[in-house]
């Protein structure tokens, strides 16, 4: 699982409509969100890609599978995880990507001032743990 990559993204963004359900999820409560978060027809993000992906969060620790059954559990920490990288993706990277790809003089300026303030603090965060001059 990278983190960055659509599928993924929408599996955790998806992930996050289940924690609240006491009594879990199943294979296909998943697989509509995860294929309109995709943007692609039900067909085309198969039960065999959900299963693969369900076996992938189990084996991370994210969701939890009672024996003997086909119902899934969000953990603690699958709710954490999935939050954080939701709120990641939609409010650093998809904002400083825009930044990148796009002409910086077309942002509102609150928005450029925010985006130059991260990407200081990435700067600062990253000297701390890698002293070493910073590339121009």
């Amino acid at each position: 699982m990278k983190f960055g990559q659509p599928r993924v993204m929408a599996l955790l963004l998806a992930l996050t409509l289940f924690q609240h359900l006491i009594d879990g999820f199943r294979n296909r409560d998943l697989r509509q969100h995860v294929a309109d978060l995709l943007g692609v027809p039900l067909a085309h993000y198969t039960p065999h890609q959900m299963t693969y992906d369900l076996r992938r969060l189990r084996l991370k620790g994210l969701i939890f599978r009672p024996p003997k059954t086909n119902r899934y559990f969000v953990t603690p920490y699958g709710w954490k995880v999935a939050r954080l990288f939701s709120r990641l993706e939609a409010r650093v990277f998809r904002p400083a990507m825009a930044m990148i790809t796009a002409n910086a003089a077309v942002l509102p300026f609150p928005l450029r001032q925010a985006l130059d303030r991260v990407d200081e603090q990435l700067d600062l965060l990253i000297y701390d743990a890698f002293p070493m001059e910073k590339a121009g």
